[in-house]
């Protein structure tokens, strides 16, 4: 049995006209778009938080499909689930071409420069995929792409660059990341200011977050160091009628002058 003719995709992209590149397919939505569209019709800022935010589609589709089975709906649970593939089929996609793109990337003043080990693009440290860990990926994953913020790429590249471990780690990233973002739109937007004083405001507000940054780091390397405090201790070997002196000692000529 044939598959239904409306379901089947045109021989041309309805948004530039041309024909998708051989092995490539078109992606339904209002209109069906070649790869080249596609980014243009999902939402978000970056191709990472495109991915993102169609991984979430994805999830949402399943766990609707799952209470729809429940509920003897088989008909609506069918369309989830074809919605939740072409979802994931997206997401997939999204992430290829960012990685294809960070292959050649700008490397004006060391940026953006990819690990020659590091092929995979995203270090995955899900390493134990049970329920909760997934839900709360999953509303990471929200928190980052929410309206406002979309500091997906940037959070997913600082966790990555700190080698997060773990959730606590990956949630300062996050943190490290939106902060810094903040701190750079205040100081950008202060220049716009006509006033001094809102101009003011908004250095205060960047400095804030910059201290907050500052604070994050420390946060970051405390929770790494598991809240011990480390002492040195250092041997001197004295010689034969040697003298030491345990203290810092400060030179000041004006006070060795008054003792003269």
């Amino acid at each position: 049995m044939g598959r239904r003719r409306g379901f089947l995709p045109p021989v041309h992209c309805q948004n530039c006209g041309q024909p998708p590149n051989l092995g490539d397919t078109l992606w339904p939505g209002e209109k069906w778009v070649c790869n080249s569209c596609l980014p243009m019709r999902l939402s978000g800022q970056d191709a990472i938080t495109k991915s993102m935010i169609q991984t979430i589609e994805h999830a949402d589709d399943i766990h609707m499909a799952i209470h729809l089975d429940a509920e003897g709906e088989a008909k609506e649970a069918k369309v989830h689930r074809t919605r939740a593939e072409w979802a994931r089929m997206m997401a997939v996609e999204m992430r290829k071409q960012a990685e294809a793109r960070a292959k050649m990337p700008d490397t004006r003043l060391g940026e953006a420069v990819p690990d020659p080990q590091e092929t995979s693009g995203l270090r995955d440290t899900l390493t134990v995929p049970h329920l909760a860990a997934v839900e709360a990926s999953l509303d990471r994953s929200r928190l980052l792409t929410q309206d406002g913020l979309d500091v997906a790429a940037m959070a997913l590249d600082a966790a990555n660059s700190i080698q997060a471990q773990n959730s606590i780690e990956k949630m300062l990233a996050h943190q490290l990341a939106a902060v810094h973002k903040q701190a750079m739109q205040q100081m950008s937007q202060a220049q716009f200011e006509q006033s001094t004083d809102a101009q003011a405001k908004r250095l205060h507000s960047a400095t804030r977050c910059l201290a907050a940054f500052r604070e994050g780091l420390i946060a970051l390397h405390r929770v790494r160091q598991g809240g011990r405090q480390n002492i040195r201790v250092q041997y001197v070997h004295m010689g034969s009628g040697a003298q030491a002196v345990i203290s810092n000692i400060e030179s000041n000529d004006s006070s060795n002058n008054g003792h003269q």
